[in-house]
């Protein structure tokens, strides 16, 4: 008699949402990740240390076969529910595992501030609920002129993970209020995904400011 472990080993990672990995999460509760922001989870004392310029990765684990996914941020030690930049559009991950993004861009024109050593912030990821809503994982941060960019162990791709960049229309819809395939919850259509797809090595998203998705994947892929 024949019988395959694959479920058994896949069952832990289908049952878990996401993780977030990296920037260094709050926390993780199965249970109160729909509730915004931050899953429910309070304020970590345990701020990562990010550069004041450049970029910084984002790396999860995923835990849904597919998924639409935005990366947002809020200034200050006391955000509340002011995520209202984003950093990554909403695009879609598909497979489950490790998934990273090694360069989240970020600039002063982005973020519409003056980035200073010492300003703390906070990052939230973001996907489609299940099967409505959204789930949140948040991660709190401080800006410092001591640290360089560097990338965590965890900053990789399990070989059958892969991003796609939704069409325009798609992409400046949050993540919480799109399907896994990138059209608006609760309606009858579908969206398609850009042709642009990457796999293996850690994916390399070009984006532009406050939702607007520029062209799909940068030319190259950051080979881990």
């Amino acid at each position: 008699m024949k019988f395959s472990l694959l479920p058994l080993l896949l069952a832990p990672l289908a049952s878990a949402h996401f993780h977030l990995e990296y920037p260094i999460s709050r926390g993780f509760d199965e249970d109160t990740m729909p509730n915004f922001p931050c899953g429910g989870m309070s304020q970590s004392s345990n701020r990562t240390q990010l550069p004041i310029s450049g970029s910084f990765p984002v790396a999860l684990s995923m835990g849904h076969i597919q998924s639409a996914v935005e990366v947002l941020i809020a200034l200050g030690s006391e955000p509340g529910d002011s995520y209202n930049i984003t950093l990554v559009p909403t695009f879609q991950v598909n497979g489950l595992g490790a998934f990273c993004l090694p360069h989240v861009d970020f600039s002063e024109a982005l973020l519409g501030v003056n980035i200073t050593d010492g300003m703390n912030a906070t990052v939230q990821v973001q996907t489609n609920g299940d099967p409505s809503g959204g789930l949140y994982a948040c991660a709190d941060v401080q800006f410092s002129s001591s640290v360089t960019y560097s990338e965590p162990s965890s900053c990789k791709n399990n070989t059958n993970v892969a991003a796609s960049a939704f069409p325009s229309s798609s992409a400046q819809r949050n993540a919480n209020e799109s399907t896994a395939e990138g059209a608006a919850q609760g309606s009858s259509g579908s969206s398609t995904t850009s042709a642009s797809t990457s796999k293996g090595a850690a994916v390399a998203l070009q984006t532009a400011a406050w939702g607007v998705l520029g062209a799909a994947f940068a030319g190259g892929l950051a080979v881990l």
